[in-house]
């Protein structure tokens, strides 16, 4: 265990040479982020490896704040920034800068390069406006371990997974071994640089577009103001600053302010800062949300959901289909999705007047239904006859189209229900649409739905009292 005085040696040391802040409920991930360089160097406990902080040792100590420092990061993280990216800023630039022909972005926290190479890749989708520019592309970090990550472009399976669609994985990425890595040319377009935030900013040059993403939530309140000043301080009038979800400036500094209607994206605060259309960006965020409703991906940025989760496009249903059970001819077994009527709970008898609607359990109509083997056309089980039946468990009353329990009876519509639980009879009646609504067994003497059904014996008995039936007394 760390004592007091240690973490506030330790905290003010990493605070002093890379501007984080660690509160003392932070005290935990401290221990387990020394304690590994404690083991690899030998020595017994914290208390050594901070002793020798104490003593002097300045690769150590450069340590400490490399294991501090360093966070994890994912491609087309957030989506948004890059959609913004991509429909906003790049338009803008190209047409403002089209005479100097010269585009700069920073990364100011780059981690292990995914943010980078992500818009390195949308730039790559731009490349005929972009003919004969000079682009730039740097990313910095305080961590020297990282930026070697990020300069190797090497993703393991679960890296690449997060965030960045398969279609991008396929075009720009190489599979070496167990891992992942991108491109050449992609990562050719990407500068990393080691530099910490608290330096002087000036020797990095004027940037157009600055990513300083999930970096100020770890300074306080003067470091986050000072560091948005210097940023500033290197951008034209009309660039833009892109700050993480949790980031904002307002009460912070009076540098910069919110793009209209946009979060996490902002203008300089000065006159020359440029109205910018977002009618393509608006355009492009309403289509997503439409596209993430239906299940399909927004904006080519996102894995599509699994199939089970989707509604598919161009369906009279928009269901997904499961494997049919053997010994079917052309079945067509369907999951609930957003247009179906999904019959639960029990105990309402509802109607569905539409075709193509999905009750629970699977339901499908007099043409390819699905069959237990043995059977012919119908969907008895195991025994029970009818015509475009559904699910019928195990040898129910069936009459045309209609399905039953064991030991229940009751008329049916022309659509299929599916009767629980098991003893009990009744007239309920289902709804006439397609897959109705099945409902609860009400006690009574039932009859059976239609010519060609077959019933077993209705029994009648008190379910509060969980009585046997007459027959079986």
């Amino acid at each position: 265990m760390m004592k007091p005085e240690d973490f506030d040696f330790v905290s003010r040391l990493i605070k002093s040479k890379s501007g984080l802040v660690l509160s003392e409920d932070k005290t935990y991930l401290l221990e387990s982020r020394l304690m590994p360089i404690a083991r690899k160097r030998g020595m017994k406990d914290l208390g050594e490896l901070i002793g020798a902080m104490r003593g002097g040792d300045r690769q150590l100590v450069e340590d400490v704040v490399d294991a501090m420092t360093t966070n994890e990061s994912f491609f087309f993280r957030d989506t948004k920034p890059f959609d913004q990216f991509r429909h906003v800023v790049l338009p803008h630039m190209i047409k403002a800068r089209a005479s100097k022909r010269h585009l700069r972005i920073w990364c100011a926290a780059a981690s292990s390069g995914q943010e980078p190479y992500s818009l390195a890749m949308i730039l790559d989708e731009f490349k005929s406006q972009l003919s004969g520019w000079r682009v730039e592309i740097i990313g910095t970090d305080i961590s020297r371990e990282i930026l070697t990550k990020a300069r190797a472009g090497m993703y393991s399976q679960f890296e690449v997974q997060r965030g960045l669609p398969i279609n991008l994985l396929v075009k720009y990425f190489q599979k070496k071994e167990d891992q992942w890595q991108i491109s050449a040319d992609i990562r050719s377009k990407v500068q990393y640089k080691e530099f910490n935030l608290l330096e002087d900013f000036r020797p990095l040059g004027q940037f157009d577009i600055v990513y300083c993403r999930n970096v100020l939530i770890y300074f306080d309140q003067p470091t986050k103001s000072d560091v948005l000043a210097r940023v500033s301080a290197l951008m034209p009038d009309d660039g833009f600053l892109f700050l993480g979800g949790a980031e904002t400036v307002l009460g912070i500094s009076d540098k910069f302010k919110p793009l209209a209607r946009q979060r996490g994206i902002y203008q300089l605060n000065r006159p020359g800062a440029p109205e910018v259309d977002l009618t393509a960006l608006e355009k492009a965020q309403a289509g997503g949300t439409a596209a993430a409703s239906s299940g399909a991906a927004t904006g080519g940025l996102t894995f599509q959901k699994p199939k089970h989760m989707q509604t598919a496009a161009g369906a009279a249903t928009g269901t997904a289909a499961r494997p049919a059970a053997p010994g079917t001819a052309g079945t067509t077994t369907t999951r609930p999705t957003t247009s179906s009527t999904t019959a639960r709970p029990f105990g309402t008898a509802g109607t569905t007047g539409t075709a193509g609607t999905t009750a629970r359990p699977t339901t499908t109509g007099t043409t390819g239904t699905t069959a237990r083997p043995g059977t012919t056309g119908t969907t008895t089980r195991p025994s029970g006859t009818g015509t475009g039946s559904s699910f019928s468990k195990p040898s129910g009353s069936t009459g045309t189209g209609s399905t039953a329990r064991p030991g229940s009876t009751g008329t049916t519509g022309t659509g299929s229900t599916y009767r629980r639980p098991l003893g009990s009879g009744g007239t309920g009646t289902t709804g006439t649409g397609a897959g109705g609504t099945p409902p609860r067994p009400s006690s009574g003497t039932g009859n059976t739905g239609g010519a060609g059904g077959t019933t077993r014996p209705s029994s009648t008995y008190d379910r509060s009292r969980f009585g046997k039936p007459d027959d079986k007394k």
